[in-house]
């Protein structure tokens, strides 16, 4: 049996007995071309990341390949989904302060 857990409060996550939601994220660089000419479809931006590289010795190609391209999953519980769903990006949670009354 797969073991399940929220990765973002850790709570395990019984599959047989609640949902568990699945998230996927992708993350790519891009740049945006000088030519007005040159139209998003015209472009390769597989060879145009390989030429990039390419310039590059091996050691900085794996740091920079990171920040070129991820690609990540997480496993959210119920309570988790709906706090995700509501603030995607975290803006909320961030600005946000609990100060004690004095």
């Amino acid at each position: 049996m797969i073991h399940f857990s929220c990765d973002r409060c850790g709570k395990s996550i019984d599959a047989n007995e609640e949902l568990r939601y699945v998230v996927r994220v992708e993350v790519q660089a891009t740049m945006e071309s000088g030519d007005a000419l040159e139209t998003e479809a015209d472009r390769d931006h597989l060879v145009e990341l390989e030429e990039i590289l390419e310039r590059l010795d091996d050691e900085e190609s794996s740091l920079i390949s990171e920040d070129v391209y991820q690609r990540r999953r997480y496993d959210l519980c119920c309570s988790c989904y709906r706090k995700f769903i509501r603030d995607p990006m975290g803006s909320e949670t961030t600005s946000q302060f609990d100060f004690s009354p004095n």
